[in-house]
C-alpha cells in the first residue's frame, strides 16, 4: 500500500474529535506531514534499501494511528485516557530519522545543518556535544563532507543516530513536564478535597487549641495539616522524573501521591512532639502556657499567647512541605542531643 492510500484510508476513519487539544492537532499535524513527504520518496526511483525503509516509515506511522485514534472516553476514568501521546510521539520521531535515509545529498545538506542547531540547542552533556558537534565532532565531519561534495550513506546513518539523541532528549523532557502536571493536578485536587472536609468537619478552637493538650488530642489535626504541607509541595515544586523505558509509571505517581503525603504527616506528628520534649527547640510564650524555655535549649520561638497555636499549626504545615529533608537533618540532630544528654548523666552519675 502506497503512502497516498494509506493516508485516504486514515482519512475514512471515523476520528474522535479532541476538543480544545492543541497537542492532538499538532500530532494530526505531524502525522500528515511525515505521510505527505513519505508519498514524495516513494514516488522517486527508490532501491530496494530504500524500500525497505518506507516500509518501516509506514509500520510507524500505522501504529501511531493505532494509538491516537482511540477513543477518549471508555470503561476506565476518563483521566486515564486509551490514547498515548507521549508513545505517538516518540513513533513519529523515529519517521522522522529514517526519512534521513531517503533524502537526496542536496535535501541532506540541509538537512544536516539543521540537526547540528538542534543537537546543540537540547543536550547539554559535555561529553556527547564534544563527541557530536565539537570541532572534531562526528556530526561536524558529516556537514564537512556534506559541504565537499563528499557524503556517503553511512554519513546519512551518522546523522540519523544524531537526531535519534536529540529527539530522545525531547521525548524524555516532555515526558517529565507531562509528568510533573498531572502530579500537580492531582494533588490540587486532593488538597482541595482536604481542605473541603476541613472546613465541613473543624473544631472552631482546633487550631488555637494546639497550643494546649498533648499528641492524642491534637494527632488529627496534626495529620491533616502535614497532609496538605505534602500536597502543596507536590503542587509547587518539579521532580525530575526517573525516566525508565519499561518502568511502571504508576511507581513514580505513587510516590508523590501516597508516600511523600505519608511522610509529611509523620513529619508534623514528629515536630509537635519534639517541641512538647523540648530536645531541640521550644515555643515560648510570656505566660509559659505554652512550653517552659530552658537555656540550654537550640530554638526558641518567642510569640504571643494567642498566636502560639497558629504557630504550631505553621510549624505542622511546613513540616509537611519539606518532609524529606527536615527528617533527615533533624533525626541526627536529634541522635546527637540525646547522646549529650546521656553523657551528662553520666557525669553526674559519676560525681
Amino acid at each position: 500500500m502506497s503512502a497516498g492510500e494509506m493516508m485516504s484510508e486514515r482519512t475514512q476513519r471515523r476520528l474522535v474529535p479532541d476538543w480544545m487539544s492543541p497537542s492532538a492537532e499538532r500530532l494530526q499535524s505531524k502525522i500528515t506531514s511525515l505521510e505527505v513527504s513519505l508519498n514524495e520518496f516513494e514516488a522517486r526511483q527508490l532501491t530496494d534499501e530504500q524500500k525497505r525503509v518506507v516500509g518501516i516509515c509506514k509500520v510507524y506511522l500505522g501504529r501511531a494511528h493505532d494509538l491516537l485514534d482511540r477513543p477518549a472516553f471508555g470503561p476506565k476514568f476518563p483521566f486515564l485516557s486509551h490514547k498515548h501521546p507521549h508513545l505517538v510521539w516518540e513513533l513519529l520521531h523515529r519517521v522522522d530519522e529514517q526519512l534521513i535515509l531517503l533524502m537526496t545529498p542536496e535535501e541532506f545538506a540541509g538537512k544536516a545543518v539543521e540537526i547540528k542547531t538542534a543537537f546543540d540547542l537540547n543536550i547539554t552533556e559535555e561529553k556527547s556535544r564534544a563527541d557530536w558537534i565539537g570541532p572534531k565532532g562526528r556530526l561536524i565531519g558529516v556537514i564537512d563532507r556534506v559541504n565537499n561534495g563528499n557524503a556517503t550513506p553511512a554519513d546519512h546513518a551518522t546523522a540519523k543516530d544524531a537526531l535519534q539523541q536529540v529527539n530522545e532528549q525531547m521525548d524524555r523532557s516532555f515526558w517529565q513536564l507531562s509528568a510533573n502536571t498531572l502530579t500537580s493536578l492531582w494533588s490540587a485536587m486532593i488538597l482541595g478535597l482536604l481542605l473541603v472536609l476541613a472546613w465541613c468537619l473543624h473544631d472552631g478552637n482546633a487550631l488555637h487549641g494546639l497550643a494546649q493538650g498533648g499528641l492524642e488530642a491534637h494527632s488529627k489535626t496534626l495529620l491533616v495539616l502535614g497532609l496538605m504541607g505534602a500536597y502543596v509541595s507536590n503542587v509547587l515544586t518539579r521532580e525530575d522524573f526517573l525516566y525508565v523505558r519499561g518502568g511502571p509509571f504508576f511507581r513514580y505517581f505513587l510516590l508523590h501521591l501516597l508516600a511523600k503525603p505519608l511522610m509529611g504527616a509523620f513529619a508534623a506528628l514528629f515536630v509537635f512532639v519534639l517541641e512538647k520534649s523540648k530536645l531541640l527547640f521550644a515555643i515560648v510564650t510570656p505566660d509559659g502556657s505554652a512550653g517552659h524555655a530552658a537555656a540550654s535549649q537550640l530554638i526558641t520561638i518567642n510569640v504571643g499567647t494567642a498566636d502560639a497555636g497558629y504557630v504550631y499549626a505553621a510549624l505542622a504545615v511546613a513540616s509537611g512541605f519539606g518532609a524529606d529533608k527536615l527528617l533527615r537533618s533533624t533525626f541526627d540532630n536529634v541522635l546527637k542531643r540525646l547522646e549529650q544528654r546521656a553523657e551528662k548523666t553520666k557525669d553526674s552519675a559519676g560525681n
